[in-house]
């Protein structure tokens, strides 16, 4: 079967009850920037259609939330211990 939905966090397998279907990083709270939802196609639209689908085969549906703020560098952990 091909998979409904084409994105790396897109799950689905044959459960006991029928298909399952759900997003890896919504259930994982798991924050996208800008650029890593681009990548993989998670434009508000896409979310909507996934978090649809979700709710017709799980009853709930979770999508990733997207961080909207630039991406900064964060320093190294030695660095930062070394600092302190």
């Amino acid at each position: 079967m091909k998979k409904a939905v084409q994105c790396v966090h897109w799950k689905e397998y044959q459960g006991l009850n029928g298909w399952v279907m759900f997003c890896s990083a919504g259930a994982f709270a798991k924050k996208l920037t800008k650029k890593e939802a681009e990548q993989c196609g998670c434009t508000i639209e896409q979310r909507s259609k996934c978090k649809r689908i979700m709710e017709s085969n799980l009853g709930y549906g979770l999508v990733p939330d997207i961080d909207d703020r630039e991406e900064t560098a964060a320093l190294p952990v030695e660095k930062a211990a070394s600092e302190l």
